[in-house]
């Protein structure tokens, strides 16, 4: 059987001397993938058809009791050149690719993530190069996932006074609860709580990037964002070091 998909390369591996195996996003399929044979040849049809960060259209083929499909053609549908010139916005781009990679199922259809997806790259265009855009990225993916941190108030009882971060009970806690329950926590001053509980409202990055932070607070929602993506979605830190370098 031949599937006609929508999709976007999370990463490509090369297979053998001439062919690669593709990991894609696809917009019903979920993430699949494929090898595609010939690929490192001179000549080949899928020659400029297919780069990370960009849409294509792809057919492949389906084989019973088989992960691994095989590419029949493809075509760009849509090239995102920023990434090509812009190392700070492609390393932005390389991270959520590296989030879509490790945290969706294989054949488990999720069109809104896909959509999302697209919607991101498209920012990271204009918005990658800045430090803001990828916790706020972060803060987004994890909405979408059902996963949304809470900010406002105590998880366990409601109080919202001395509020710290504790990643195991998905949010802030006070210090009353933590003591009691032993919990590990991170220091959340108000002030950085209310920058995460701001930036998790905003539906578009332009007043994200606008945000002024210090030093400090920079270093303390890094902290925040990475225990949390580490604890909820098992991506270890170092996946964020590159693209935070970058900005």
């Amino acid at each position: 059987m031949i599937i006609r998909a929508t999709a976007i390369p999370l990463a490509i591996y090369p297979y053998s001397s001439t062919s690669h195996i593709v990991h894609w996003l696809t917009r019903h399929h979920g993430k699949i993938s494929t090898l595609i044979k010939g690929a490192m040849r001179p000549k080949n049809r899928f020659l400029g058809e297919y780069e990370l960060f960009s849409t294509t259209e792809l057919l492949y083929f389906v084989k019973p009791n088989s992960t691994l499909y095989t590419a029949k053609e493809c075509s760009l549908l849509q090239r995102r050149p920023v990434f090509r010139t812009d190392w700070r916005a492609m390393q932005s781009a390389s991270y959520l690719a590296t989030l879509l990679n490790k945290t969706t199922p294989e054949d488990a259809p999720h069109p809104e993530l896909f959509s999302l997806y697209e919607e991101l790259l498209d920012w990271a265009e204009t918005f990658g190069r800045h430090h803001q855009f990828m916790p706020w990225t972060e803060l987004r993916f994890s909405d979408a996932h059902g996963h949304a941190p809470n900010l406002g108030n105590c998880v366990l009882c409601s109080s919202k006074q001395e509020l710290q971060f504790c990643a195991s009970q998905g949010g802030v806690i006070c210090s009353k609860c933590s003591k009691a329950r032993k919990l590990p926590t991170l220091g959340s001053p108000p002030d950085v709580l209310a920058i995460l509980r701001s930036w998790q409202q905003s539906e578009h990055p332009a007043p994200v990037i606008n945000t002024t932070l210090t030093g400090k607070q920079r270093t303390e929602i890094n902290a925040i964002l990475s225990t949390f993506m580490h604890y909820h979605f098992n991506l270890q830190p170092h996946h964020r070091l590159a693209a935070l370098s970058a900005a």
